[in-house]
């Protein structure tokens, strides 16, 4: 193979890498928070793209009246909540109005606004705030529930927001205007500089998570949820806010991924669902529980597949999906030999 196709085929699996890493970390930070496997993160990739592209087209997101809805649900619920709690609802109530109101205005100002920073910001906070309520649905009425009962609401929540993506934008595709159109030469290889930002907010995602969760007060209350919720709980941690912060964060990331990939590959319904399965498949590799081994798991599946397109197109997927599958034989079979020890 000649130096430079390697080069290329490289830069490209970095590249995409770095869009799936987006989506790792946001599994990552869920699954070592919750211990669910929120296998809607995808569809939070495709909900960002989408979103970006009605406000660069001049339009209001269709998903600003769903997640206003759906807002009003969580907040009778919160209410009903604080009643029989025997507490005041007045601060649920305006702390949801309050909320509300900002996303509207922020939202509205996007779509009547020609500056991208204002947009992607838009654009993040909406898909951002999807998290928690969808926390607050699925997953806060029984945090307690095993395992595969958590995946299969994270399953069904899925199959609810993939064909919403389809009623809401509909079949076509929409272009995406880059952050910069301008292009770079590395070693003969013509590299988008659209690239090299994915490439250094997957970077910068990863250092701030480490920052979140080795010096900040929220970042040590979801540590301690994830290593052992009642004891958390006893000790004054508010579980069920962590939760919802932990599903807000990773909302907001796999939306950045989706905004950032959209100029590069056209922004529709379907694009996130194959990018979150190969995000799931590096997060696999990195054990759900480690960022730097997430991180460097994806970028093995971006590099594996950019070479497999290359020498064989039509099996491009299934060879990234194999990859999954001695991950898994090798874990299961440490945990029976663990289990045999003890």
């Amino acid at each position: 193979m000649d130096s430079s196709i390697t080069v290329f085929l490289g830069v490209d699996g970095l590249t995409n890498g770095a869009v799936y890493a987006l989506v790792a970390l946001s599994l990552v930070l869920v699954y070592t928070t919750t211990r669910v496997v929120n296998v809607a993160q995808g569809d939070y990739l495709t909900f960002g793209a989408l979103s970006f592209a009605s406000f660069a087209s001049g339009s209001l997101t269709p998903l600003v009246h769903l997640v206003l809805g759906v807002g009003v649900v969580a907040m009778a619920l919160d209410i009903r909540r604080a009643i029989v709690c025997k507490r005041s609802p007045i601060a649920p109530l305006l702390r949801y109005l309050a909320a509300g109101l900002a996303l509207a205005a922020l939202t509205l100002a996007a779509s009547h606004s020609q500056s991208m920073p204002l947009q992607m910001i838009a654009a993040l906070v909406l898909v951002a705030a999807m998290g928690p309520i969808i926390y607050q649905l699925t997953v806060e009425p029984d945090p307690g529930n095993p395992p595969i009962v958590l995946l299969t609401c994270s399953v069904g929540v899925t199959l609810i927001l993939h064909p919403l993506g389809l009623l809401l934008w509909g079949t076509d595709s929409r272009t995406v205007e880059p952050i910069s159109a301008q292009r770079l030469s590395l070693g003969g290889v013509d590299l988008a500089m659209q690239s090299i930002f994915i490439l250094a907010a997957a970077l910068l995602m990863t250092l701030a998570l480490f920052a979140f969760f080795r010096w900040s007060l929220y970042g040590k209350a979801l540590r301690a949820a994830s290593i052992h919720r009642e004891g958390a709980l006893y000790c004054g941690v508010p579980v069920g806010t962590v939760g919802r912060l932990s599903y807000f964060i990773a909302a907001g990331m796999s939306a950045l991924g989706g905004m950032l990939l959209a100029p590069l590959v056209t922004a529709h319904y379907e694009m996130g669902f194959v990018v979150g399965l190969k995000g799931f498949v590096g997060a696999v590799m990195g054990g759900l529980v480690a960022y730097p081994l997430s991180l460097l798991g994806v970028f093995v599946v971006g590099v594996f597949e950019s070479f497999s397109a290359y020498f064989s197109s039509a099996f491009r997927d299934a060879w990234v999906f194999a990859l999954v599958l001695p991950i898994l034989l090798w874990r299961n079979a440490s945990h029976g030999a663990d289990l045999d020890e003890h």
